[in-house]
């Protein structure tokens, strides 16, 4: 009975987003039609300054980050050659985890869009850190996704194939087991291709179990799915140490400093880099190169107490 409440109140959360009014940007910084898209919710100016300063510093595109209704960050980002949206979102009753809730804003925001721009990276804010530009670094394919580390299949990630399980179950699960684990947080490919593969996602979400849709492993397993199921047939999926390198697992000591530059081991130079706060020398060498904060990781401050994720697990909002 609480799941079919939970996917009504899921469905009635996607309904609002099918009627949701398309905002209208005017991109005022950067030029041509390729931009860098990201969420900036829950974040400090200090927590972006390394995407936001790597990003203008290699690329002459669009960048636009979606905010909370925070006016001095926005003055911020403006102040940086960043465009902003200010947005709270849509929330009530079947608003998933918001790493996946925000798949939502990009779609909002692309169709907004539609004309002025022509390909699109999806990209976490707090974690990823450019060295190039990404645009070059990559084909121009229709959807571009990234393996998360070496030798890394979803039968033997915990995290990730616990996440596909709960939310899709064990014959699926079964199915897709031997490949590799791809990172929901960098996406690149054509401004079209790009709202499809986002819609796919919400409509996978209509399938998640009520107790699995506040867990941040979702947006992780609906892309997982969609790629591994060859729901976007035209994607094609990079080595984790390639253009995007990610640092994951055991690959987070992949990379090393060398004369102010990050690269692999093979002496590869990546574009940009996901997740280099798992590494705290890296993380403190990007955090000094572009003022980000002044003592460990970057923060969010909509991140949830202990005691609110017991309080959800008790009553049944949240899976353990």
């Amino acid at each position: 009975m609480l799941q079919y409440l939970w996917s009504i109140y899921y469905a009635r959360w996607l309904r609002r987003q099918l009627v949701r009014p398309r905002p209208q940007i005017q991109l005022r910084h950067g030029t041509g039609k390729n931009l860098i898209l990201g969420i900036g919710r829950n974040y400090s100016i200090a927590d972006l300054r390394p995407f936001i300063r790597s990003a203008r510093r290699f690329h002459d595109c669009r960048i636009l980050l979606v905010v909370n209704d925070e006016a001095e960050l926005g003055k911020a980002l403006e102040a940086e050659g960043v465009d902003y949206y200010l947005d709270k979102g849509l929330s009530g009753l079947g608003r998933p985890h918001m790493n996946f809730a925000r798949i939502a804003d990009y779609v909002a925001v692309l169709q907004g869009l539609t004309g002025q721009i022509e390909r699109v990276f999806l990209a976490d804010t707090r974690d990823v850190v450019f060295q190039s530009d990404v645009f070059q670094a990559l084909p121009d394919a229709p959807l571009i996704l990234f393996e998360e580390a070496q030798d890394f299949a979803l039968e033997f990630s915990g995290w990730n194939g616990n996440a596909i399980r709960r939310t899709f179950g064990e014959p699926l699960f079964q199915q897709i087991k031997d490949h590799g684990v791809i990172c929901s947080g960098t996406v690149l490919g054509r401004h079209s291709e790009i709202i499809m593969y986002c819609w796919e996602k919400l409509l996978l979400g209509q399938m998640v179990g009520r107790r699995h849709h506040m867990r941040p492993g979702v947006d992780q397993a609906t892309t997982n799915v969609v790629a591994r199921l060859g729901l976007a047939p035209a994607s094609i999926v990079v080595p984790y140490d390639g253009a995007v390198a990610t640092l994951s697992g055991s690959n987070a000591n992949f990379l090393s400093i060398k004369e102010e530059k990050l690269v692999t081991a093979t002496g590869g130079f990546p574009a940009a880099i996901h997740q280099y706060d798992r590494n705290p020398s890296i993380r403190d060498f990007v955090y000094a190169t572009y003022d980000g904060p002044k003592r460990g990781k970057a923060g969010d401050k909509s991140r949830d107490s202990q005691l609110q994720k017991k309080f959800r697990v008790a009553f049944g909002l949240q899976g353990p």
